[in-house]
């Protein structure tokens, strides 16, 4: 089984490879962007709490994350193991992902860090809000943003290196050179 959590600033290249890893090797894919969006879409009272806090550029608190994740993963079993994009972003919820896993006799079999620079963050948030027309993908929230990862998220690459679990790859690359390099790292596990 395989548990991955797929690490990186927006605009790195998450989602892309995350397509790539589910089809590849039939994971169950938790991209907790997909299951806040589908909260707000809902427009359940939660959903609209997440709604206004994601407008203003800000990740949502961690009970709320935790919680919505954790019903996933135990409504979506999967025998292949899972890919977690986007979650964790703080210790606290690597903590609590590592306890929930523990508690079904499982754990995180690797986390694949995707890096790249700032500017080609910003530019690749701003082509992608171009073409989605997603509210949060402006210059300013796109800086809040990868701001607000760096002080709070890149702390898991500690967390998972002193697991022994962290895989730096650079996401700057063209999309299929950077997805070898992520399935050199999986194949090698």
């Amino acid at each position: 089984m395989l548990n991955i959590v797929l690490l990186g600033p927006p605009g790195s290249g998450k989602g892309t490879q995350a397509a790539n890893l589910v089809k590849e090797y039939g994971l169950t894919h938790i991209s907790t962007g997909e299951c806040l969006r589908a909260e707000i879409a809902a427009q359940t009272p939660i959903g609209k709490e997440i709604e206004a806090i994601i407008a203003g550029g800000n990740y949502v608190s961690d009970e709320i994350v935790n919680s919505i994740i954790e019903h996933f993963e135990k409504n979506h079993k999967n025998p292949n193991g899972y890919l977690f994009d986007g979650y964790p972003r703080t210790s606290s919820q690597a903590e609590f992902l590592d306890q929930s896993l523990a508690k079904q006799d499982f754990s995180i079999t690797a986390a694949i860090d995707l890096e790249v620079e700032d500017e080609v963050l910003v530019k690749r948030i701003l082509y992608r809000g171009q073409l989605s027309r997603r509210a949060d993908d402006n210059e300013e929230t796109a800086r809040k943003r990868i701001k607000i990862y760096q002080e709070k998220t890149q702390i898991l690459e500690d967390y998972y290196r002193k697991q022994g679990k962290l895989h730096l790859i650079r996401g700057d690359y063209e999309v299929n050179e950077t997805w070898v390099k992520v399935k050199a790292i999986v194949e090698s596990l």
